[in-house]
């Protein structure tokens, strides 16, 4: 009972192609499942609190059960969600890349894109989140020392296509899958949340690890919804 509450805390597998041109064209209930920013397909806030509260609430009612999948999914989704971190950077994340010390809330990323490393600052909920995981795989007996992987199956520590096939499964469950960048589309989702927030291109430059702010200008684009809080009430005033 003890080591099920602390993870409940801690827990919030030759026909040539048609030209695009005559393709079938997208139902519109499909086009409303994710928002479309010039080519970046991305989820809006409401679809990734879903997605997050549902993966949570299944890893608590697993805990119990002792299905340790389940927790090690939520905190999967937690993390890709929280820091925007590529999926191959997920896969090679350590126990020894948490920065959670005294005034330290930050993940360290050792080889992203390019071969390059960076610092992700992170917030106070995925840093206990993390620390409670940590503690959690050492209750079960996981290795958890700096190199080690946090995320670790039966069969050793997962790849990419495990993360993958979590975050499409889920995707799936809530009707929200769409063919093509499933995964990715949660680093987009994370992007535009972290601009809508202060207008900062270098902030998400820095979060994602653009080598260029160039690249992250994308975000900056018009959203859809943007647009809805400027024209809500347009014209009311005329009777």
């Amino acid at each position: 009972m003890g080591n099920t509450a602390t993870i409940l805390k801690f827990q919030p597998k030759a026909h040539a192609p048609v030209p695009a041109s005559v393709q079938a064209p997208k139902t519109t209930a499909r086009i409303k499942k994710i928002r479309n920013v010039d080519g970046v397909k991305y989820f809006n806030r409401q679809q990734i609190q879903l997605l997050r509260r549902t993966v949570r609430d299944m890893a608590m009612v697993h805990a119990s059960k002792n299905n340790v999948t389940a927790i090690r999914e939520w905190m999967a989704i937690d993390l890709l969600t929280s820091t925007g971190m590529r999926v191959s950077e997920a896969a090679d994340f350590r126990c020894g890349d948490i920065k959670a010390g005294y005034g330290q809330s930050a993940v360290y990323v050792r080889n992203g894109k390019g071969c390059k490393s960076r610092t992700i600052e992170i917030p106070e909920s995925l840093k206990k989140h993390l620390k409670g995981f940590v503690s959690w795989k050492a209750q079960v007996g996981e290795s958890v020392g700096d190199d080690d992987y946090l995320f670790v199956g039966q069969r050793g520590a997962w790849t990419v296509q495990a993360i993958q096939q979590v975050v499409k499964k889920y995707l799936k469950q809530l009707g929200l899958y769409e063919t093509g960048k499933s995964v990715h589309s949660l680093r987009h989702s994370f992007a535009v949340e972290v601009y809508k927030v202060e207008k900062d291109l270098l902030a998400v430059k820095k979060q994602l690890g653009h080598s260029s702010v160039q690249t992250t200008e994308i975000y900056a684009q018009v959203m859809p919804e943007d647009v809805q809080r400027q024209v809500k009430g347009l014209w009311s005033f005329i009777q």
